[in-house]
């Protein structure tokens, strides 16, 4: 071979390596860049029962939120992300339930002040022990999911195709990694939240201190009037 058709070949392979790489990129979402509704996660949701506070047990709810980027382009320090409210609904199948518009459904929010890019923190959400034993519910719900805002922006759990991003698979629960399911049981569910209005709290609600609380961010304070 001449050291003309050596170089060629090699010219060619060169110009190859951009296409192919973007092949790459395109073929996974996770590596593409972040967007402003793709810039927190939903890391893991877990639950748990204890006695918190007077003779029933509570149930807590644990969100770990994943702060990926800051889609502020005019934040004052790129490495912190600001306002990140954080709401979790959950849904128990009753004993004389009927369908799933019938379940027991509770919601709840709060707003994170600040979070540190690539760094997860938990919020904790509770439902009061009375509240449990009076509707009998389990540690862990039937459903659930968590819904992310960034500055007023909601973070996306299913892609354009109505396909689950893979970095929010924590986001839903089982029973929601199909779209339609999920915008299902959401509808269910806004309807549910009516009649539970403020019975699941966020941790600066309750009037127990739990150990978790020292790992936790600090909050803006959504029961407040001055904000």
């Amino acid at each position: 071979m001449s050291p003309l058709s050596v170089c060629l070949l090699a010219a060619a392979y060169f110009l190859s390596v951009p296409t192919l790489s973007a092949q790459v990129a395109n073929q996974n979402p996770s590596a593409t860049a972040a967007t402003p509704e793709r810039c927190v996660f939903v890391k893991d949701v877990k639950f748990s029962q204890a006695k918190f506070s007077g003779p029933n047990a509570w149930n807590r709810v644990e969100v770990v939120i994943d702060p990926h980027a800051n889609p502020d382009p005019k934040a004052t320090n790129k490495r912190w992300i600001d306002k990140v409210k954080v709401t979790v609904t959950i849904g128990f199948k009753g004993e004389k339930s009927k369908s799933a518009e019938d379940w027991n459904y509770y919601r709840s929010s709060a707003t994170i002040l600040t979070l540190e890019q690539n760094q997860p923190r938990s919020v904790f959400f509770y439902l009061p022990g009375d509240v449990v034993k009076r509707d009998q519910l389990r540690k862990d719900p039937d459903v659930y999911y968590v819904d992310v805002e960034v500055a007023g922006t909601a973070q996306a759990v299913f892609d354009a195709r109505g396909l689950l991003i893979p970095d929010q698979k924590a986001a839903v629960s089982k029973e929601l990694l199909k779209k339609a399911d999920y915008d299902g049981c959401k509808a269910f569910a806004d309807r549910g939240v009516l009649n539970s209005a403020g019975i699941l709290r966020p941790q600066y609600l309750v009037s127990f201190y739990d150990k978790v609380f020292d790992f936790s961010p600090e909050f803006v304070r959504e029961d407040s009037s001055s904000r």
